[in-house]
């Protein structure tokens, strides 16, 4: 069954089961209004919404192919706990007692019960159906003709020698093709060839499964883990799981906004001085490269003449550099001039950690000079990062090379504990006014 469609009905019931057992425990209990008021409804896709999100947050809209059922089960058990922890914790709060509540806590009982039958169900049922409808993948193999994996379990829709490929085809080929992921085979001898191709297909959204083999090639730069009811491995970008990832998203949101009201004075009076000292707007609006390479317009205030690269093109600030305005040395060393980036959290194009966003001149050329550089597109950029109270400002290709180092450093250990760290580092970094010019 095709990813899409499972989910599309693992959504499906999980909604009808969730909306029955609530309409049903509304209509029966002593709540004055009927399930189909207006406050009755509110109320049950409020926690409709609520459990779709516990569920995801347990991985339970994952492919049935990365679920072994038994554990899909327990992860289920674990959600349900949790999310009810959650609930009756809120409700207390809230001086709502459930318990008191007729047929209520029965009601959640009896769902519960029928959403395990359900998935248990599902689950098996995609299981068998798995063995008749296969994953569509493209095979990525060496020209020596030799594969190293049976691919039981998928259907080869393309097979290419990625030791003959194109610049620029991996993206082309994912355009016309409609896939559910790639097989990467080959052994250690092709460790080039292999890191460049998965770099290539690491700003999309497939599934990217390698040889066994391939373990050694690939173990110091990605994160890998066994696929059930599979003989291959897949690729994992970074190891935040949904949940963790909801986190992040969320405190970047909530600091950004009070950051943002709290330093509204301080952007009038930077925005004054910008003016003052030298022509041209206050903002610095410049194209950079995000998430899974998207570009979006980030924002800083302007600490250059305006209209400093006229003459030059792209190129990297020095030391001393005579663009600089005096505002923009003052700006510089204390990071202020990043300050505006913070809008660039709220719409969701920057994260407060993560590597540093390039302009698109740059990320092509260190694509074509430096293996795995895309794979810093894999997470969404920050305004701060690992390689930035590490290192100090590009000067030179190695500068960067260092640099990407961190970066995946960073990705292959992404968690909230290490954004704290970052983030303090950064405040401290700013203090001693290191590595800005």
């Amino acid at each position: 069954m095709a990813r899409k469609n499972e989910l599309i009905i693992l959504l499906a019931g999980d909604i009808l089961f969730l909306f029955i057992a609530f309409f049903t425990a509304w209509q029966y209990s002593k709540i004055n209004q009927p399930a189909t008021s207006e406050h009755g409804i509110i109320a049950n896709l409020g926690l409709i919404i609520y459990w779709l999100f516990i569920f995801q947050s347990f991985n339970l809209y994952k492919p049935r192919a990365e679920i072994q059922i038994m554990n899909g089960v327990f992860n289920m058990v674990k959600a349900i706990v949790l999310g009810m922890v959650i609930l009756l914790s809120i409700a207390y709060l809230m001086n709502i007692d459930f318990f008191k509540v007729k047929g209520f806590l029965p009601s959640y009982c009896v769902m519960f019960s029928i959403l395990l039958l359900w998935r248990f169900f599902l689950w098996g049922l995609i299981g068998e159906y798995g063995n008749k409808r296969t994953k569509k993948v493209i095979l990525f193999k060496n020209g020596d003709g030799q594969n190293e994996v049976e691919y039981q379990g998928f259907t080869i829709v393309m097979e290419i020698d990625y030791s003959r490929i194109e610049k620029g085809l991996p993206k082309k080929i994912l355009k016309e093709n409609k896939i559910d992921g790639i097989i990467i085979d080959g052994n250690v001898k092709v460790q080039k060839e292999v890191l460049e191709l998965i770099s290539n297909f690491a700003e999309s959204s497939y599934d990217i499964y390698i040889s066994p083999k391939l373990y050694p090639v690939v173990y110091q730069n990605f994160l890998v883990k066994k696929i059930p009811d599979f003989e291959l491995l897949q690729i994992i970008f970074h190891p935040l799981s949904a949940w963790d990832r909801f986190l992040k998203r969320l405190t970047d949101i909530i600091l950004a906004a009070i950051a943002l009201v709290i330093l509204a004075p301080l952007f009038g009076f930077i925005a004054l001085l910008i003016k003052i000292d030298s022509p041209g707007p206050v903002f610095y609006i410049q194209k950079r490269v995000g998430y899974r390479g998207k570009k979006f317009s980030l924002i800083k205030f302007r600490s250059m003449i305006q209209d400093a690269e006229k003459y030059t093109g792209p190129v990297w600030a020095k030391k001393d550099d005579k663009r600089i305005t005096r505002m923009g040395k003052i700006m510089r060393p204390l990071r202020l001039d990043e300050l505006p980036q913070l809008i660039n959290v709220i719409r969701g194009d920057m994260s407060f950690v993560g590597p540093r966003p390039e302009r698109p001149h740059f990320v092509s050329k260190f694509e074509n000079m430096i293996p795995l550089y895309s794979l810093r597109h894999t997470v969404h950029p920050g305004i701060t990062g690992l390689a930035q109270v590490k290192y100090s400002y590009d000067q030179t290709i190695d500068d960067v090379k260092k640099k990407l180092e961190y970066d995946l450093e960073y990705i292959n250990n992404i968690s909230l504990r290490m954004d704290m760290k970052i983030f303090l580092k950064t405040i401290l970094t700013v203090l001693k006014r290191e590595g800005a010019h």
